[in-house]
């Protein structure tokens, strides 16, 4: 080996050393699982598809990085982030509701993958979402890549929500604290054939309901019963499925270039004069950058042959439907989503009837439906109005 080799090893060795310095506890521990969540995915869905434009994390990463995603289920955690560790982001942090981290086993987990705790009973407390923002700014700051949910929860409707501000005013924040450099918001979206959670929605809302610090005692007691025995009894078949024979369909992860926080939003020109402090100062600019978002989202969100045939269906009410009649109106359900603008590259793809059989194919799975002699009759309408609720 010649001098030049050895100067040349030196040198790798010491960029690796200082890489090493720069990795948190939270990303060796991702990195320590990643490809078996990844191969577990595989098993899980039929179909995994991550569709985006070409990006270097670390050149992003120079820069305070807020990664925005919508929230179908709690699958989203482990979905983005590992997908974000193998497209090249480090030190990832994720905002994740108490329901999870207080959970045994799984609540240490998270945390130790990069979880912080958000109390869902807090969320809506100024002074709590203030100081839990001065946290995010930090972890900005720090360069770590936070990972936030801003519809503020799952969404049980199926619906895109409005975008809460909560946590997404740290973006701002840091952005108003050094105005010579961006800090990027980078949009996803994920879409399901069927979020594993999805069958037990009616039982978790109960839960949630019950739950509410109006009613009594053993009331209470009962709601978290309901509330985090439903997401268990939604997770054990899903952690089970290298031995059981269960597929979730395909599961998307759609996303767009990272946007800096500055070309969305002029923070001086929105600034509110005479606020309490720099958390209210930019309230004008969150609800621009939120309303921006949500439009994202919208565009983002991948629409699916379930998506449709509930709508179809839907419309219908109560009564029977005619499979045969199907065909027909998928060109309009598909026509009006397109038209507005929604990410159709799945329907694109897809002829009328094979539209048709996917989407029905997935319901029968679900059994939201039951096709008899040619007619299909909804048996869970939770479920038809949940992927209807989409394309709304």
């Amino acid at each position: 080996m010649d001098r030049e080799d050895t100067k040349r090893d030196e040198e790798n060795y010491l960029k690796q050393c200082a890489l090493e310095k720069t990795m948190s506890s939270h990303h060796t521990q991702v990195a320590e699982v990643s490809n078996g969540i990844r191969k577990f995915f595989n098993k899980a869905f039929s179909h995994v598809c991550i569709e985006g434009p070409q990006i270097d994390a670390s050149e992003i990463q120079k820069s305070p990085l807020m990664v925005v995603s919508t929230h179908r289920s709690h699958v989203d955690y482990f979905f983005v982030g590992n997908n974000l560790f193998q497209m090249g982001f480090k030190n990832l942090r994720f905002a994740a509701g108490d329901n999870l981290t207080k959970l045994p086993y799984i609540g240490p987990r998270f945390r130790a993958f990069g979880a912080f705790t958000v109390s869902r009973d807090s969320a809506f407390e100024r002074n709590y979402v203030r100081k839990l923002c001065t946290e995010v700014v930090t972890m900005l700051e720090n360069r770590d890549a936070v990972l936030v949910f801003p519809e503020g929860g799952r969404s049980y409707s199926g619906s895109m929500l409005d975008i809460k501000g909560g946590i997404l005013n740290a973006a701002l924040l840091s952005q108003a604290l050094n105005a010579d450099r961006d800090v990027y918001l980078f949009p996803i979206a994920v879409s399901y054939d069927c979020p594993p959670d999805l069958p037990l929605f009616p039982l978790l809302l109960k839960g949630k309901k019950y739950r509410k610090k109006s009613n009594n005692f053993l009331k209470r007691i009962l709601g978290s019963i309901y509330y985090f025995g439903a997401d268990i009894m939604a997770f054990i078949p899903f952690f089970l499925t290298k031995r059981l024979p269960l597929s979730y369909g395909s599961i998307y992860m759609d996303y767009e270039t990272p946007v800096s926080v500055r070309s969305m939003v002029d923070l001086e020109a929105n600034r509110v004069e005479k606020a309490r402090d720099e958390f209210a100062a930019h309230r004008v600019s969150l609800d621009k950058v939120s309303e921006q978002l949500h439009s994202k989202f919208l565009s983002l969100y991948r629409i699916l042959p379930i998506h449709v045939i509930c709508a179809i269906l839907k419309e219908q009410g109560d009564k029977p439907v005619d499979a045969g009649d199907l065909k027909e109106n998928v060109k309009k359900i598909k026509d009006t989503v397109c038209k507005a603008g929604r990410n159709c590259k799945t329907l694109d793809a897809l002829t009328d009837a094979l539209i048709v059989k996917e989407g029905l194919n997935r319901l029968r799975k679900l059994k939201a439906v039951k096709i008899s002699g040619g007619k299909i009759t909804v048996r869970k309408p939770h479920i038809i109005d949940y992927f209807s609720a989409a394309v709304k």
